[in-house]
């Protein structure tokens, strides 16, 4: 059976019932998301495709880890510590492409299967997947190669 939660007109899961985590994170910790975090950007950092879009817009690392582990806490566990807007913070990237976002899928999967259980991979994974169907369709981003072109100065 799969997770049920109302979601924007574009896509990106609403937090309801703050303070009651969902059905499929029921186990999921806070430290298990920090690690998960803290693990994915440091491969993401190092990552060719990932890496040099991350280094141009990310400034402050602990404030952005920060900011991420209450976004995966706020989608698993509901406890309304993230409001943010991703959105308008992907749309000011120049170049992104739906590249960009099939490759922080495939390496937020990989991190994920390391670290956590079966049941708890596929629910970081739901939410990973359905954001990314989301912020390719309201940020009307090009299939295929289009990517960033590497920053060089």
């Amino acid at each position: 059976m799969s997770p049920s939660y109302s979601t924007r007109s574009y896509g990106l899961a609403v937090t309801e019932d703050i303070g009651i985590p969902h059905a499929d994170a029921e186990g999921v910790t806070e430290d298990l998301i920090h690690a998960v975090v803290i693990e994915f950007y440091r491969r993401a950092r190092r990552d060719d495709r990932l890496g040099p879009v991350f280094e141009v817009h990310v400034h402050e690392w602990e404030t952005h880890l920060a900011r991420m582990t209450d976004f995966w806490s706020a989608a698993l566990l509901r406890t309304g510590r993230y409001s943010g807007r991703p959105v308008e913070q992907h749309r000011s990237i120049d170049g992104l492409s739906d590249g960009h976002f099939g490759r922080w899928v495939e390496l937020f999967e990989a991190t994920v299967r390391d670290l956590c259980s079966p049941r708890h991979a596929e629910a970081f994974l739901v939410r990973a997947r359905r954001m990314r169907e989301g912020m390719t369709k309201v940020l009307r981003l090009v299939t295929g190669s289009q990517a960033i072109c590497e920053h060089s100065g």
